[in-house]
């Protein structure tokens, strides 16, 4: 290891020094994984620590979560394993929207890599992410696996529905299939519903779960349908007087003032707001 690179891990311990302390207090066994995550100078042992510390299942992404997934990207970054570094941000930030990078702490590529993961992931999401919902299958603890699984959740549906993953090929509603680490677009299909794109990300020795609830179509039809009643209404009167037939079209409140008026035989003068409309029909 460089003398750089320790200085850098130095600096790193000594940030963690001043906030683990809060961190261990809240009892969150993930904060003292990355804690000595910090202090493991083997690459690997160091991965597998983090891992454990960023399995979502755990709890919420919160307290030292963070910089546990920043401190692994700079590992694999620094491991000339750039492109698992990004598939490891993109799922962290397709997670945690809010995730910021930390420009002191880390090497610049870190923050690079960070933003570039950003980027993807807000060109990626789409208005079918609110009928997909995700779920992970995480290790107990690491087993080393180059490789992760996709998994779709059986579905509810009346009706067969069609998954397909591109690059890879259809997969069928309850079935998995191992993968590459990386971000896959996943579509689905399903006679009278709405179809879903979504993209997730593959991560090595995890299965990914996706459920898809996708929506009706005829439901959907059936709110547009609805009658909309606004609140200025057209309010058509017919009456009959002196033998012949008077259509009055009313709009609003001080038009409908109005025409009781006629009717009353009367004739205000004044300013009025809105408009009658009178039709005879000899």
């Amino acid at each position: 290891m460089n003398h750089a690179r320790k200085l850098r891990l130095f600096g790193l311990v000594m940030l963690l020094v001043t906030t683990g302390a809060a961190s261990l207090r809240a009892q969150d066994p993930r904060d003292a994984m990355v804690a000595r995550a910090f202090n493991e100078f083997d690459a690997a042992r160091r991965l597998q620590l983090l891992m454990s510390a960023l399995n979502p299942t755990s709890g919420p992404p919160r307290g030292a979560w963070p910089v546990g997934v920043q401190l692994l990207a700079q590992t694999l970054i620094e491991d000339n394993k750039d492109s698992l570094a990004g598939v490891w941000l993109r799922w962290a930030v397709r997670l945690s929207p809010d995730l910021q990078p930390d420009t002191v702490q880390f090497l610049p590529r870190v923050v690079t890599a960070y933003r570039s993961a950003r980027d993807f992931v807000m060109s990626t999401r789409a208005p079918s992410d609110s009928v997909a919902a995700t779920t992970w299958l995480w290790p107990s603890q690491a087993t080393g696996e180059s490789v992760g699984r996709l998994q779709i959740a059986a579905s509810a549906l009346p009706v067969p529905m069609r998954v397909d993953v591109k690059g890879v090929g259809p997969m069928s509603a309850g079935g998995s299939v191992p993968l590459n680490p990386g971000s896959y677009q996943i579509s689905a299909t399903a006679s009278g519903f709405d179809s879903a794109r979504v993209t997730r990300e593959v991560l090595p020795g995890v299965t990914t779960v996706l459920e898809l609830h996708l929506k009706s179509i005829q439901t959907q039809v059936a709110v547009k349908q609805q009658p909309v009643v606004s609140e200025r209404q057209t309010v058509v009167t017919r009456e009959r007087k002196k033998g012949f037939p008077i259509v009055w079209v009313a709009a609003g409140v001080g038009a409908a003032a109005v025409a009781v008026a006629l009717l009353a035989g009367g004739g205000s003068k004044g300013p009025q707001t809105g408009g009658i409309t009178i039709t005879f029909n000899p």
